[in-house]
């Protein structure tokens, strides 16, 4: 049976893989449209509301949900290019679509992981 703990890891988790797959939808939907910040909301969901969610969170989780969305986010960011709805300009300073998510992941990742292991130092 699992523990409120489990449902609130595999909540996250699917809140992350939603963001996904509403990203691939209207990219193909909209290929001419960049949807900038996807892969930083993507990459950042599972640690920051698996930290909302549980109050205090354990330090490991919230840095293996930040690789979970790290992952996520790759994950669709090659559904998006491979379907070849990767056209819209990207935010001024990149090079393209691509570099730009993969970024754009990087620091979604980065910020919900440091937001997790923020409150997983204070008293909730």
């Amino acid at each position: 049976m699992a523990t409120l703990q489990d449902r609130k890891w595999l909540r996250s988790l699917l809140w992350s893989g939603g963001l996904g797959v509403l990203w691939v939808i209207l990219a193909i939907i909209r290929p001419e449209t960049t949807f900038h910040l996807a892969p930083l909301l993507i990459a950042g969901a599972p640690p920051a509301l698996y930290a909302i969610d549980t109050g205090r969170p354990q330090a490991g989780r919230v840095v293996a949900l930040g690789a979970s969305g790290i992952a996520i986010s790759l994950l669709a960011m090659a559904l998006v290019a491979v379907t070849g709805s990767m056209d819209g300009p990207p935010f001024e300073g990149f090079s393209g679509p691509l570099p730009e998510a993969f970024i754009l992941t990087t620091v979604g990742a980065v910020l919900g992981t440091a937001f997790g292991l923020f409150r997983s130092r204070t008293p909730s």
